[in-house]
């Protein structure tokens, strides 16, 4: 339940953008490192809510299966 009330507000996140916000290339390699997936062509809504999950309280294991299941989505 905590992960599928994560995932929704992580989706509702992604969906009103941040406008402020690009993902360094240190972002971007912490992302594609963490989760082993390839992140290009995401927007920077949608990589902006893999780094709420990557510093969320959830374990290593549950935020990476996460970030995993997020870009899947996403793509």
């Amino acid at each position: 339940m905590k992960t599928a009330t994560t995932f929704a507000a992580l989706v509702l996140a992604a969906a009103t953008g941040s406008a402020a916000f690009a993902a360094s290339d240190a972002q971007v390699a912490q992302i594609e490192s963490f989760a082993n997936v390839d992140i290009s062509g995401l927007s920077d809504a949608e990589v902006n809510s893999l780094l709420n999950v990557i510093h969320g309280g959830d374990s290593i294991s549950e935020k990476r299966s996460l970030v995993q299941n997020l870009v899947g989505q996403y793509r």
